[in-house]
């Protein structure tokens, strides 16, 4: 069998079992998010020896107890789950021309719209569940720039193959949150950070390539200048903000407090791809290479094997995470035309995952942990959407 037909028949597995399994599911953050994990986090953070039993006990629950995790909350939709699912069935009938995948596609835009926050500027969305973090308190629903733009480009993917003009006024309307609602902070090497969340003020790298990838977008569809500025701000602040090795701290701060991880260096890499597409600027070219050579360098072992950490903060007992697969698959198809090795790296993640990751019933385990156990409890949101909206990707190529 080819990986071809290996692929079709894992995808068509997939979405049998999601069928069956239902739209809702747990979530990997519901005992961080439960009053209990709350109070977790928040001891800890002011008292690490007081407060270590009971973060102990979530990081059990989240890696070698995850059925006894559910007893903290009950099965629910998060917004970035449903938009990498429409994006996954979009791409489907972009290949097969099946009205069926449409339909799917278009469920889950619209349960997107009906989730939006709109007490903004424009249309966002935000994780459903409260979330403590180590410097401040958001609230369930407060939305967030690396959530927003996953439906945004759903509805982006949406309007170029329907034409429909709905969608289209979503995406401006997105636009306008992204541009308006978030908090810009100058740094000392006079670059400007914008905010993850409308009621925070951190620097963090990732949440700066989903706003400038976003606005880029924008800007393609409106021509509205005020986004291409925007987004400008955001790429140099990104580029600025590389390590000479090619790498990114997660945020802006001294190397003991951050981590450079697996999925969100590709998160920055893919943004800034899709910033290079519409700007087509030899920086945002050359910070890709170097970035991406930094990734295949640090972040992949010799067996095709995605590394979780580069540099670590916390031990998180994750030696293989799922999610790590489907946001490397994703990035080498973005990056074939101008990285020719991205996508042979892709095909072999790829073949790893189908071989070693896809249980019987057809949905992937979670994560292996350092401690050699499998995490088999279903996460829409984290990750079998973005596995699902990777595979379908990688079809188109292949």
């Amino acid at each position: 069998m080819t990986l071809k037909n290996e692929l079709e028949v894992s995808i068509g597995r997939f979405i049998s079992w999601l069928e069956n399994y239902g739209f809702e599911s747990f979530d990997r953050m519901d005992y961080w998010s439960s009053k209990t994990g709350k109070f977790a986090k928040k001891l800890y953070y002011k008292n690490k020896l007081v407060g270590s039993p009971l973060a102990i006990w979530g990081i059990l629950l989240e890696n070698i107890l995850p059925n006894v995790q559910k007893l903290y909350s009950t099965k629910h939709r998060e917004a970035i789950g449903d938009a990498n699912y429409a994006l996954g069935y979009l791409n489907l009938y972009e290949l097969t021309n099946e009205k069926k995948y449409l339909k799917s596609a278009e469920s889950f835009l619209e349960y997107l719209k009906k989730s939006a926050e709109s007490n903004y500027s424009g249309k966002c969305w935000g994780y459903t569940f409260d979330w403590q973090t180590a410097y401040e308190y958001l609230p369930a629903n407060t939305p967030a720039i690396t959530i927003t733009p996953y439906p945004f480009f759903a509805f982006y993917k949406y309007y170029t193959l329907t034409a429909e003009k709905d969608s289209l006024d979503i995406c401006k309307s997105v636009s306008e949150f992204a541009l308006n609602d978030l908090n810009e902070t100058k740094l000392p090497n006079g670059t400007y950070s914008s905010s993850y969340t409308p009621i925070t003020t951190d620097v963090v790298i990732n949440a700066n390539a989903y706003r400038a990838n976003l606005l880029l977008h924008a800007f393609e569809l409106t021509n509205n200048k005020k986004y291409y500025s925007a987004a400008i701000r955001n790429i140099d602040f990104i580029i600025k903000h590389q390590e000479k090795n090619g790498s990114w701290f997660y945020e802006v701060k001294p190397p003991n407090e951050t981590f450079i991880d697996n999925f969100h260096t590709c998160f920055v890499l893919k943004n800034l791809f899709g910033c290079y597409k519409i700007v087509q600027d030899v920086e945002i070219l050359k910070a890709i290479r170097k970035g991406y050579n930094f990734y295949k360098n640090n972040l992949i072992d010799k067996n095709y094997m995605p590394i979780h950490f580069a540099k670590v903060k916390h031990n998180k007992l994750r030696k293989y995470e799922t999610y790590d697969f489907a946001e490397g698959i994703l990035l080498g198809c973005l990056l074939k035309d101008i990285i020719p090795e991205a996508f042979g790296l892709s095909l072999k993640l790829l073949t790893n995952l189908l071989n070693k990751f896809q249980l019987k019933d057809g949905h992937f385990v979670t994560r292996i942990t350092t401690l050699k156990t499998l995490h088999k409890v279903p996460y829409h949101r984290w990750p079998q959407a973005q596995v699902f909206h990777a595979l379908t990707t990688i079809m188109r190529y292949i």
